[in-house]
């Protein structure tokens, strides 16, 4: 019956996506500075929010006026026309409660996703901006979560629990109104039953939100134990530990059963209990107001009537508003994340008045350079090395030495702490950034490929190349052989990275589309560490081709691969330690000569 008149549906009707009650919940740092900045965010949406407050302060109206008028249908059920008008008027608020609902979803789905959109492109072009610095310290999960999860929980908060909070809002204050207008007795001994509903949801949701927390922290060593298991089943397979990695799975298994079924247990003695108390707090006032009615206290009837429908309205929506209000410190918190990286600093700009790199002859000078990834821990020391223009230059050292550190510092990947990189007589840092980065072609460590076509990969930086100069730049690299052995060739789709080429292949892509930039600088790291012999002596014969008239920096383990450079440099714990030609470091017979022997095996 009174959800017949007009009463507020569960939220979870609504289709809003919450925790169990009890359930955990991610609170804000801070809810009003954090509500200040997003409300920043919804400048030029801002009227059409006018709009839903005004449409949420009527959608309560039928939750409000109804139970009063079906009162005065009661009052004057002898009189039919009377009685034919209050029926009409129920309708009429019925259709109309309909229509403002539709709007208020219709404004709220269209200025949400608005403001939905503005943060995920914000938040999108800032990363882009950030320096790598910033990327070595996050996880790359971590940030997908924050551009993915913590956006999706604004998107639901702003297009469904905003309009539920502010429509239950305005129901439990009118219909509280209501009651006092129409018992100010009555309406004491339903606060009496309001206040056992907060002190029993206060009471069960206490307990419950310790066993949900176990709960997360069981599904998370679950899931991580899923994730190595998965990823290092060949390891597992190797070393037969199928029972082993089995039990291990059905304990932790088992245990996150045994939590959740306690949670689950626990969170919904809620809801009956709220269904007794509710029930008894009916029956108390449908006694009290019978009496009230025989002594002659009320005389109206169709007030009784009112007001019982009244309280079956008044209480639900209380535990629905601590459940969405839940969701909203949630969706506050993700905000506060996203913001967090909203705050971090991006690359530093272009100094004033920097120059353009126009036509670059490769001359590269470091100067006294010092450089560490945290303050406490210098990577590398006085560096302090010439590479003429047109020179072929091997950097080669242990693992630490600060081989792929030069390489970021150079293409200003990373800002140097002290000294000073010259490149054609000037400071790097003199140079627009995007002419400095397009004068160097980069073959790093780690492949990285995009789920699109070969032809497309190799050409990522030059998008307007032609098939024949893609297919050119492809031979020299090696790379046109097994390209032509693909499906559909150069329009191959690659998926997952190119995760169905081999490691050497996927190299090979990314040398062709350093070799296709046709960049005045090349820089390899480790161009060959991927592939076997065969495959190493392509591509060293297509670097002598590449590298030709222009300056190529080059790091590489294989030092068979480099003996023809024109200047090798050899680093130790950050500094220089020896530096020639390939014959001038044997004969010095150092650390270079004595790796050179180890991997030639001539000792």
């Amino acid at each position: 019956m009174a959800e017949k008149n007009g009463s507020v549906p569960p939220a979870n009707l609504n289709g809003i996506s919450r925790p169990g009650r009890g359930g955990v919940v991610v609170k804000p740092k801070n809810m009003k500075g954090t509500l200040l900045r997003l409300w920043t965010l919804t400048k030029g949406q801002r009227k059409g929010l006018g709009w839903i407050l005004l449409l949420s302060a009527l959608a309560s109206g039928a939750s409000i006026l109804s139970p009063y008028v079906t009162g005065r249908a009661v009052t004057a059920i002898s009189d039919g026309d009377v009685v034919l008008w209050v029926l009409l008027c129920l309708t009429g608020l019925y259709v109309g409660d309909w229509m403002v609902k539709f709007l208020q979803a219709f404004f709220m789905a269209l200025i949400g996703q608005r403001v939905i959109h503005h943060i995920r492109r914000t938040l999108f072009c800032h990363i882009k901006t950030l320096p790598l610095s910033f990327f070595d310290h996050h996880r790359h999960g971590e940030l997908m979560s924050r551009l993915t999860n913590d956006v999706d929980n604004i998107s639901v908060t702003i297009s469904n629990s905003l309009t539920l909070l502010l429509t239950y809002g305005f129901t439990v204050t009118g219909i509280f109104l209501m009651m006092l207008y129409l018992s100010p007795l009555l309406t004491l001994v339903s606060l009496l039953g309001v206040g056992m509903i907060f002190i029993l949801t206060k009471t069960v949701t206490k307990y419950t939100r310790r066993l949900f927390s176990k709960q997360q922290k069981s599904l998370g060593a679950l899931n991580g134990q899923v994730e190595e298991s998965i990823s290092g089943l060949s390891v597992v397979k190797a070393f037969c530990r199928e029972e082993a990695m089995e039990q291990e799975f059905g304990e932790k298994n088992e245990e996150l059963c045994k939590i959740s079924i306690q949670a689950l247990i626990c969170s919904g003695y809620l809801m009956p209990l709220m269904n007794v108390i509710n029930n008894l707090l009916y029956v108390a006032i449908s006694v009290l107001s019978g009496i009230l009615f025989v002594n002659g206290k009320i005389t109206d009837i169709g007030l009784v009537t009112s007001f019982l429908l009244y309280v079956r309205q008044f209480t639900r929506p209380f535990v629905e508003i601590a459940n969405i209000y839940n969701n909203f410190q949630t969706a506050v918190a993700g905000a506060e994340r996203v913001f967090e990286i909203l705050d971090e600093t991006p690359e530093p700009p272009d100094k004033e008045g920097a120059v353009c790199l126009n036509h670059p002859r490769g001359d590269i000078e470091l100067c006294h350079v010092e450089f560490g990834y945290t303050p406490e821990k210098p990577i590398l020391k006085d560096i302090s090395v010439k590479i003429p223009a047109g020179t072929q230059a091997a950097i080669v050292g242990a693992t630490g030495s600060g081989k792929t550190t030069i390489i970021s510092l150079l293409t200003r990947f990373y800002d140097i702490t002290a000294g000073n990189i010259f490149l054609d007589g000037r400071d790097l840092r003199d140079y627009q950034m995007e002419d400095l980065r397009k004068a160097f072609g980069v073959v790093l460590q780690d492949t990285a490929l995009f789920a699109i076509s070969v032809r497309n990969n190799i050409c990522y930086g030059h998008p307007e190349a032609t098939l024949e100069q893609i297919q050119a730049a492809a031979c020299t690299a090696g790379a046109d052989s097994f390209i032509k052995r693909l499906p559909k060739g150069y329009d191959t789709i690659l998926q997952h990275g190119g995760m169905e080429l081999s490691q050497g292949e996927r190299q090979l892509l990314t040398i062709a589309r350093a070799v296709l930039a046709n960049a005045p600088i090349l820089i390899l790291d480790e161009a060959t560490s991927s592939v076997d012999t065969v495959t190493e002596q392509k591509i060293r014969r297509a670097m002598l081709k590449i590298c030709a008239n222009r300056t190529s920096v080059i790091i590489a383990h294989r030092l068979s691969t480099i003996r023809d450079s024109d200047l090798i440099i050899l680093l130790e714990n950050g500094t220089i330690a020896e530096k020639g030609i390939h014959e001038e470091l044997m004969a010095l017979n150092g650390h270079y000569a004595q790796m050179y022997k180890t991997q030639t095996e001539f000792i």
